[in-house]
C-alpha cells in the first residue's frame, strides 16, 4: 500500500478559504467567522473597534494581559498609521492586529473600522486571519447596513404609531403635520380596518395592504396585539363591480380575518377602531372571514347635551387636577392613561409604553380624584360614558368662535335621569335585542359575567360550569351580539349600561 498523502499547505489554505466563504453566508456571519478562526488558530480572536471595544469574540474571553496587548497595538497603529501590527510580551504570547477592509472605506491607512485581533502563542501560524480580513469587512458592512435599515424601519413604525395615537386622541393638526412628512397624507373621511394576520406575518400583511390600497392608507402594526395590523383607509365609493377592500385582503392574505368600522371623520378615529375591533370578533366566525360593523347610534350622541352636565360634573376633579410636584402626572396625562386603560385594560402598558407600576399608580390617582372604584365594571362604564360625552363637539347658540358657558351643577340623580330618557331606552333595547330574540338562554351568562366584573373564573364558578365552558358561551355571545367580549377593547361598558338602563331606568311613557 502507498504512503498516506499529506495535504499540501496550499490545499489546506484553499479548504480554509472555502469554509470561510460558507460561513460568510450565515445570518450571524461575523460571529461565525470569529469563532471558526479561534478554533483554527487555537488563539483568542476578537473584532475590536479602534477604541478597543470588543464587537465580536470567540467564546473564551481574553484575559486582562491579552487585552493590554491589544490596546497597546491599537495605540501604535494609530500613532504610526499602520494597518497591521504584531507584538508580544514574550516569545510564547503575542498579538496580531489586522485592519479589516470595509468596502467603500476612504479613511486611508489609519483604520477607522473594526480591527481583527488574534492573541495567543502563534497568532499567524496560518494564513487564515489574513484571508479572513476581506470577508469580515464585507460581512461587517452587510450587518451594519441591516442594522441601519432596521433602525429606519423602527423609526418609521414609531412615527406612524405616533400619528395613530394623535388621531385617536383628537390631535388632528399635529397628526396631519407628521403624516405629510412620512406619507401618505391622511384622508378624511376614512374607514378603520383591523387585520388579524397571525404571528410573524405583519411585515407581509403591511406590504399587501400597501399594494391593495395603492399606498393611500395609513398602516401601522398594532402596539397592543402582535398579530394585528391597523389600517386607516380612505372611505371612497367603490367602482361598479369592484370587490370590497376586505374581500381583497382575505383573498390575498391566507388565513387573515378583517374587521371594518363605519366611514367616519378622522376626529372619530378612536370610535372607528373600536367598531373595527368588534367587527373582527364577528368575522372570526364567518366563512368569508371579514365583516363591517353593524352601525348603531352611539349612546353619547343620543344623550347629547342632556349628558354634558352630568359628564362635566363627574370629570371636574380630573379636568382641574394640578399635581403637587412637577414630576407627578397632570390632568392630560391622567386622562390619556385612563382612556387607554378603559379601552385596553392591562394592555394599556403596551399602548402607552409605560411600566405596569406607573399605570397602577396613575389609576389610583384617578380613583382618589373621582371617588370611584375602577375594579367595578359599573364605575368603569360610567366613566367611559362621561369621557365619550365630553369628547363630543360642543355646538353653541352664541355664534362661531364663542365658548359655551359652563353648565350648572347637576342634581344628584342626573345619571338616573339619563337612564330614563326614551331614546336611551330604545338604544338599550337595540343593544340587547339579539340576546332576547336569538339566544335568550345566554342572557344569564351575560348578566353573570358583568355582575362579576368580567372575571371569567368567577363567572364560571357562579354558573357552575368550567372556565372553558364559560369561554365558549361568551364566544357564542360575541357572534350573537356582534361585539368583542373576550379581548379588549370589548363591549363590557355598553352592555353594562344597556342592562342598567333596562333594569333601573324605565321611563314613564305617560308623561
Amino acid at each position: 500500500m502507498g504512503e498516506p498523502v499529506t495535504p499540501s499547505l496550499d490545499s489546506r489554505r484553499a479548504a480554509d478559504i472555502l469554509t470561510m466563504h460558507r460561513l460568510a453566508g450565515k445570518a450571524d456571519s461575523v460571529q461565525a467567522l470569529v469563532r471558526w478562526l479561534a478554533r483554527r488558530t487555537g488563539c483568542w480572536v476578537g473584532l475590536v473597534d479602534p477604541a478597543g471595544g470588543v464587537q465580536a469574540q470567540s467564546p473564551r474571553e481574553c484575559d486582562s494581559d491579552g487585552m493590554t496587548l491589544v490596546a497597546d497595538g491599537l495605540r501604535v497603529m494609530r500613532e504610526r498609521g499602520l494597518r497591521t501590527f504584531v507584538g508580544g510580551e514574550s516569545p510564547g504570547r503575542s498579538a496580531a492586529l489586522l485592519a479589516v477592509g470595509i468596502p467603500g472605506d476612504q479613511s486611508g491607512s489609519v483604520p477607522s473600522g473594526p480591527v481583527l485581533a488574534v492573541v495567543g502563542p502563534e497568532p499567524l501560524a496560518t494564513a487564515a486571519p489574513a484571508d479572513a480580513g476581506p470577508l469580515l469587512g464585507v460581512c461587517w458592512r452587510a450587518q451594519e447596513t441591516e442594522r441601519a435599515r432596521r433602525r429606519v424601519e423602527i423609526a418609521d413604525a414609531r412615527g406612524r404609531e405616533a400619528v395613530l395615537h394623535l388621531l385617536m386622541s383628537g390631535n388632528l393638526t399635529t397628526a396631519h403635520q407628521i403624516a405629510s412628512v412620512l406619507a401618505p397624507r391622511l384622508y378624511d373621511p376614512a374607514r378603520f380596518h383591523v387585520i388579524e394576520c397571525g404571528p410573524g406575518r405583519r411585515a407581509e400583511t403591511i406590504r399587501i395592504c400597501t399594494e391593495l390600497t395603492g399606498g393611500r392608507a395609513w398602516i401601522v402594526g398594532c402596539p397592543v396585539y402582535s398579530d394585528h395590523v391597523l389600517m386607516v383607509a380612505p372611505a371612497t365609493p367603490l367602482p361598479a363591480g369592484a370587490r370590497p377592500l376586505e374581500a381583497a385582503l382575505t383573498a390575498e392574505i391566507e388565513g387573515c380575518v378583517v374587521g371594518t368600522g363605519d366611514a367616519l371623520a378622522l376626529r372619530d378615529t378612536a370610535t372607528g377602531y373600536e367598531q373595527a375591533f368588534h367587527a373582527l370578533a364577528v368575522a372570526r366566525g364567518r366563512p368569508e372571514r371579514w365583516t363591517r360593523f353593524d352601525a348603531a347610534l352611539g349612546l353619547p350622541v343620543i344623550v347629547g347635551r342632556h349628558g354634558l352636565t352630568w359628564a362635566d360634573h363627574l370629570l371636574v376633579p380630573l379636568a382641574g387636577h394640578v399635581p403637587t410636584r412637577a414630576t407627578d402626572p397632570g390632568s392630560r396625562t391622567l386622562t390619556d392613561t385612563l382612556r387607554s386603560w378603559l379601552v385596553f385594560s392591562s394592555a394599556a402598558t403596551r399602548h402607552m409604553k409605560i411600566h405596569r407600576n406607573t399605570l397602577a399608580s396613575r389609576l389610583r390617582c384617578v380613583e382618589a380624584l373621582l371617588g370611584l372604584n375602577l375594579e367595578l365594571v359599573g364605575d368603569q362604564a360610567k366613566l367611559d360614558l362621561a369621557l365619550r360625552i365630553a369628547e363630543l363637539p360642543r355646538v353653541t347658540d352664541h355664534g362661531p368662535g364663542t365658548v359655551e358657558p359652563a353648565p350648572p351643577a347637576p342634581a344628584g340623580d342626573d345619571f338616573e335621569t339619563l337612564l330614563r330618557m326614551p331614546a336611551v331606552q330604545e338604544w338599550a333595547l337595540t343593544q340587547l335585542r339579539p340576546v332576547h330574540e336569538d339566544a335568550p338562554a345566554l342572557e344569564a351568562t351575560l348578566r353573570t359575567w358583568l355582575r362579576n366584573d368580567t372575571r371569567l373564573r368567577t363567572t364560571a364558578q357562579v354558573l357552575g360550569v368550567s372556565v372553558t365552558g364559560a369561554r365558549k358561551r361568551l364566544i357564542r355571545l360575541e357572534q350573537v351580539l356582534q361585539r368583542s367580549l373576550l379581548r379588549v377593547p370589548n363591549a363590557r361598558h355598553d352592555l353594562w349600561l344597556a342592562i342598567e338602563i333596562l333594569d333601573h331606568g324605565r321611563p314613564d311613557r305617560n308623561t
